[in-house]
């Protein structure tokens, strides 16, 4: 006998912020549709349920749900940040939901990561986002290109000293490059080598001024 098709539900979490009532629903939904709840980064998973409960879950949760392959830039992934860290140099968590209120679902030639880290330590693993940013004493250091798939690569540091205020501006230039540059199934680092360094700064002011 085939086994039935299952689906995962993927609640859309801004930040991985989830509240103590909003994790005992989710949980009751889970074993009420006999799904498993796997965590997974910044979110939480609902595995193995018909793409009918799977419906019916995501109806008496009211969240909606974030897709798991679409072409746009996905749910912000942040560290703990400020005030829960004693490591934290920038606000971490206020500007991750910043990012996820102006950019998240927005559609894109390929998927796109963003991650936000309040230090140096980059425990939102900026350097294999597309675009990851980590705070210093001074403002926020931009990186570029990452990702963690099978041609796996790190980042290029490309701004350093960002002012949180110039940091969605900033994010939105890079989206608008790649939107404008970028082909089917392209991830944004795949954009940047083709057209080139030099030609994705000059994207942004003389003399590649970034900010």
């Amino acid at each position: 006998m085939a086994k039935p098709i299952t689906l995962p539900l993927a609640p859309h979490l801004p930040g991985g912020l989830v509240t103590p009532e909003q994790l005992r629903h989710l949980a009751q939904i889970a074993e009420k549709y006999e799904g498993t709840i796997k965590v997974a980064g910044n979110s939480l998973v609902i595995l193995g349920l018909t793409p009918e409960n799977q419906a019916l879950a995501l109806t008496e949760l009211g969240i909606d749900s974030q897709s798991l392959s679409a072409k746009a830039v996905r749910s912000i992934a942040v560290c703990s940040g400020k005030p829960h860290c004693r490591r934290a140099l920038q606000d971490s968590t206020s500007l991750g939901l910043e990012l996820e209120k102006h950019f998240y679902g927005t559609e894109l030639p390929g998927k796109l990561r963003i991650g936000v880290s309040a230090c140096p330590n980059a425990c939102s693993e900026i350097f294999i986002k597309d675009i990851g940013l980590y705070g210093t004493a001074a403002g926020y250091t931009l990186t570029v290109g990452g990702r963690s798939d099978r041609t796996a690569q790190a980042g290029h540091i490309i701004a350093e000293k960002i002012p949180p205020e110039k940091v969605l501006p900033l994010i939105g230039k890079i989206l608008a490059y790649y939107q404008l540059h970028g082909k089917a199934g392209e991830r944004i680092g795949q954009t940047i080598s083709r057209c080139g360094f030099t030609d994705f700064t000059a994207y942004f002011g003389v003399n590649g001024d970034l900010i």
